[in-house]
């Protein structure tokens, strides 16, 4: 299972939720989260500035326990 989407349940975010929050579709998340499409600069960005996600966390360079930050972070951002 990848690292985001791990981050995701853990997080309680839906892919419905993070696809309408960063204008993207269910489809598109769901392939970048499944590894089946690549994550784009863009939402490298949205995920640092948002969540503070790193690059290497969002692409499995690092260990799913590496990113206790994000994974602690008790803040989410307003999805309304």
């Amino acid at each position: 299972m990848s690292n985001m989407k791990r981050w995701l349940r853990a997080q309680g975010i839906s892919y419905s939720s993070i696809a309408a929050a960063m204008d993207q579709t269910k489809s598109s998340i769901c392939q970048k989260v499944n590894l089946k499409a690549q994550w784009q600069k863009t939402d490298f960005l949205y995920l640092h500035d948002h969540y503070g996600l790193s690059a290497d966390f969002v692409l499995d360079l690092i260990p799913y326990d590496c990113n206790e930050k994000a994974e602690g972070r008790p803040e989410k951002m307003s999805l309304v």
